[in-house]
């Protein structure tokens, strides 16, 4: 059913989320965005059909097939056997696809010249986060509109925050090999650059769940709110990225064990197609899962730092 004007209206008002999404404890915290994730199985659907037709080429696939001058039965028979084949996409199987979705579903870059990423973390993050906080009783899609139009704007400075620091750690970088560094020493400064790196992708992961949370208006002031928060809670925050890592590799043996058992009964080339997919599809569950633990392990210290 279509919303009221007036209910779309309050689409763009800010909701202070769900009781129970509160807890210190970084187990619970994934534990519950693990249901919320598993509750937005059609929200995932959406992502999951955005990458699809945005990074594998399946867009383009399709409209050429669709362009052809030939009956819907038939082109339908050819983007099966296509299918099949593994070879409906622009790019070959297994490619830089969905190895950047695992990159920057897991490792989330600072920056990323890449249209899926600008707006995945640009455009479409902020209607994501928003609706694992506060789901409202409206259709999904028009919850997903009025949420990207209300959060493009911060996401968008946030992505441009992110890609400065990104660039100063960059320039930094490159300055400390310029002087000669060698042996040992270059090793130590790659591995402080990395975990810099790091630790700076983790403020900015935050500062986008708490522009949502807080409905924040100024990027810088939640961004230097969002690195204190970590520097204060840093064992519970390093505690949940390791069980993320972990969750993201237990989801890839999972779906690496059933391609291995698909592989009896299905052809090669569909085995490869599903396999893919479903490593796709549980890749974006793992980013839900660790927004939705995000929201629940801050919205939980505040509480408990308020009381």
């Amino acid at each position: 059913m279509t919303p009221s004007m007036e209910n779309t209206d309050q689409l763009l008002e800010w909701h202070p989320g769900p009781s129970d999404a509160a807890t210190t404890n970084v187990v619970a915290a994934l534990a519950w965005g693990a249901r919320r994730a598993w509750r937005s199985k059609l929200l995932l659907g959406y992502l999951w059909l955005f990458y699809f037709l945005l990074v594998e080429g399946a867009g383009g696939a399709i409209l050429a097939a669709l362009r052809t001058p030939t009956s819907w039965l038939t082109t339908a028979r050819a983007l099966a056997t296509e299918v099949v084949a593994g070879s409906l996409f622009s790019a070959p199987s297994v490619d830089a696809g969905y190895r950047a979705v695992l990159i920057e579903s897991v490792v989330r870059p600072l920056w990323s010249p890449s249209a899926y990423f600008v707006l995945f973390f640009g455009v479409i993050a902020g209607a994501v986060i928003a609706y694992l906080h506060a789901p409202r009783p409206a259709p999904l899609l028009t919850q997903l509109g009025a949420s990207c139009g209300a959060y493009v704007g911060r996401f968008v400075r946030l992505m441009l925050i992110a890609t400065s620091a990104f660039w100063l750690l960059t320039v930094l970088a490159s300055s400390r090999f310029d002087a000669g560094l060698a042996g040992a020493s270059a090793w130590v400064g790659v591995g402080l650059l990395q975990a810099g790196t790091a630790f700076f992708v983790v403020v900015i992961d935050y500062a986008r769940v708490r522009t949502v949370a807080r409905d924040s208006r100024s990027m810088l002031i939640e961004v230097a709110r969002s690195l204190t928060f970590v520097v204060r809670n840093l064992p519970r925050v390093v505690a949940l990225e390791i069980l993320f890592a972990a969750l993201a590799g237990v989801a890839g043996a999972v779906v690496l064990t059933a391609a291995v058992l698909w592989r009896e009964l299905l052809p090669a080339g569909l085995v490869v197609f599903v396999a893919e997919q479903a490593y796709v599809i549980a890749l974006l569950w793992v980013r839900l899962t660790a927004w939705g633990a995000i929201l629940a392990l801050y919205q939980g210290i505040t509480l408990k730092r308020l009381s």
